[in-house]
């Protein structure tokens, strides 16, 4: 965007006097955020009079032609806003030094967080920039601009509540979702369907209740030449997504739990059926949507697989050691044996030497923690450790804390408060924690011998023998334990 186009025609003239006028007077820029009822025309329009009545220069020889801006951005400190950024950087440079930053109200900075609005004081005060609003009140910190702040903030809640409303509204009444992105098998804002990329909605769709797998279909798109719009090929979790979504059969769904009729609808469950034109009719959503519900990803299996890995590095090059496969040689019919083993993988940057006999050296480890926990005394009377539970009751109470605030059920000094008292306390729980010495996930030998969790039979070898070197000896991968480098 251009600064012509963020000033309006009628404003024109008094532009080029600001821009063009006596060198003497003194400098300025102007910093403008767009944002949900708020364009740049009324923004602009104040601050012109202010610098114009004032005397004021708008420096063109910094910034974008002497404005900063950001378009259709939250003041909120979590959001990143370019103009902002970039006015904030120009000014610690020193490149905006006795100058006066415009703006038209004090919310343009910040409507949300105090301590976006106290690192600008600091940051200006040594800077030597100072900053006015359009009615010609200096922004520093002073009480006056402390409650603002606060205001500006209780304005942004209610308006935040507002535009809930009015989504929550629309979902109810079937509406299509508002969004200034186009969604792929639509025209924008769901206008009429995009019959080429629908087709290709379609035919994923009957390939996969055909029986063929989403890794195949994305395969089969690449080598078609099948892409995004923005030119990136489609991925499984992109197909995945798309063929899931329920706005494709003109079902309205909401992102949070919604009260329809004095029932509770939980989020990303059907509010409404939609006014828009459908891709798939419910009965064809519905199916696909249990078949990639029975697919199990690989990726959300976070348990361990491999009771070693972790544990064995390789005593060559010191890469940990890898679970996997290698083919012996050739049977006289012509076939060959697998072999599961452990091994140093190239790929990770190992030397590639060594690969041992996964089932060999497993049963090794697991008789080797057996006698080892059979010589550890025998616990009468075992401790429970609550610290572990009594951080995560801290923890929610400064969650439910935070629900409270952003539902006006508590100020900020009370979340204050109560944030600052819980961390103290998770903080001298975590330490307490350190301290103790920690129980065996496994502490009896025939418990730890007939367990089928891999993960506590690792944990509990890990306590033991936290890292295991195994040498290259020869060929093949059988296993002896004298090929083992147990740390001194």
């Amino acid at each position: 965007m251009r600064t012509e186009d963020i000033f309006p025609e009628a404003l024109s003239e008094d532009r080029a006097y600001l821009i063009d006028g006596d060198m003497s007077r003194q400098p300025c820029v102007f910093y403008f955020r767009k944002s949900i009822g708020d364009d740049f025309a009324t923004q602009v329009l104040r601050c012109v009079q202010y610098a114009r009545s004032s005397g004021l220069r708008l420096d063109a020889s910094v910034g974008t032609d002497g404005v900063y801006y950001d378009d259709d951005k939250s003041g909120s400190k979590d959001i990143e806003r370019p103009g902002y950024n970039k006015l904030m950087s120009d000014i610690m440079s020193g490149e905006l030094s006795g100058r006066f930053v415009i703006v038209r109200d004090q919310d343009r900075l910040s409507r949300r967080e105090s301590s976006v609005l106290e690192e600008y004081h600091v940051i200006t005060d040594l800077s030597k920039v100072r900053t006015f609003d359009s009615s010609g009140r200096e922004i520093k910190d002073d009480v006056t601009t402390g409650i603002i702040a606060v205001l500006s903030r209780s304005e942004s809640k209610i308006t935040g509540h507002r535009q809930r409303a009015r989504k929550e509204l629309r979902a109810i009444q079937g509406k299509a979702p508002a969004s200034r992105v186009k969604r792929i098998g639509y025209t924008l804002g769901y206008e009429a369907i995009d019959w080429e990329e629908a087709k290709m909605l379609r035919r994923a769709r009957k390939k996969v209740v055909a029986g063929r797998s989403l890794s195949s279909i994305c395969n089969e798109m690449r080598e078609q030449g099948v892409v995004k719009p923005n030119g990136k090929p489609y991925f499984v979790t992109d197909l995945s997504r798309l063929l899931r979504n329920p706005a494709y059969a003109a079902l309205r769904v909401f992102t949070r739990d919604i009260e329809v009729e004095g029932r509770v609808i939980p989020k990303g469950e059907v509010v409404a059926r939609g006014s828009w034109p459908r891709i798939f009719t419910e009965d064809e959503h519905y199916e696909v949507v249990e078949i990639l519900s029975k697919n199990k990803s690989w990726a959300t299996e976070k348990a361990p697989k491999h009771l070693l890995t972790g544990i064995l590095v390789c005593a060559e090059c010191a890469t940990k050691m890898a679970y996997g496969h290698k083919y012996g040689k050739k049977h006289k019919d012509g076939t060959k044996k697998r072999h599961y083993v452990y091994r140093c993988q190239k790929p990770r940057g190992g030397c590639g030497s060594v690969s041992r006999n996964a089932d060999a050296l497993e049963k090794f480890f697991i008789q080797l923690t057996y006698k080892a926990i059979k010589r550890l005394p025998v616990v009468v009377e075992k401790v429970v450790d609550t610290t572990g539970s009594e951080i995560a009751r801290q923890q929610g109470k400064i969650d439910d804390a935070v629900q409270a605030f952003k539902d006006d059920r508590i100020d900020i000094a009370t979340l204050a408060d109560i944030r600052q008292d819980a961390q103290k306390k998770i903080d001298t729980l975590r330490k307490e924690q350190k301290a103790k010495p920690q129980p065996l996930p496994l502490d009896d030998a025939e418990s730890f011998l007939k367990s089928k969790d891999i993960g506590k039979q690792r944990d509990t070898i890990r306590r033991f023998f936290p890292v295991v070197g195994v040498k290259a000896v020869g060929q093949g991968v059988r296993f002896h334990p004298d090929q083992l480098v147990f740390p001194e």
